[in-house]
This record gives C-alpha cells, structure tokens and sequence, in this order.
C-alpha cells in the first residue's frame, strides 16, 4: 500500500518550504497557518502548506500595474 503522508512537523515543512522553522512557529501562532498541536508536537497538513505557499506567489508586474492604476488616478486628480 501506497500511503502518501499528509501531516508533517515543523522541520519537515520548514525543508518543504525552504522557510526558518521560526518563521514557521511564529505564522502558526498568529493563525496564519493551520495547525494542528497534539501534545508538544505541532503539525502541519500538506494542503495547508501548499495554499499558502501558492497565496505568496506572486506574478510579476502585477504589483507595478496595481501602482500605476492608482498613482495614475492620483495624478490625474493634479496631486
């Protein structure tokens, strides 16, 4: 039987995501990440992970057209 793991520890995410284990610790205290705490043991689950690392791409020059949009209705106010 092929049994994919779905849960994983704080350094087994932090080497999936290439994330400090603190950084890690710190987002899922602020509930940025779900997680899930059995004992002293805090786990993550992959789908979780994955969503949020896809949530942090971003596509380049998105942001720059954002910034024009608004700058440019800014300027074309005469500010």
């Amino acid at each position: 039987m092929n049994v994919t793991k779905r849960y994983c520890d704080i350094k087994e995410v932090s080497g999936y995501t290439s994330l400090p284990v603190k950084t890690l610790y710190e987002w899922a205290s602020l509930g940025r990440i779900p997680s899930i705490k059995i004992g002293r043991r805090v786990l993550f689950d992959l789908n979780d992970i994955d969503t949020l690392m896809a949530s942090l791409k971003r596509i380049p020059g998105e942001a720059d057209r954002t910034a024009n949009k608004i700058l440019g209705g800014v300027r074309g106010n005469g500010v």
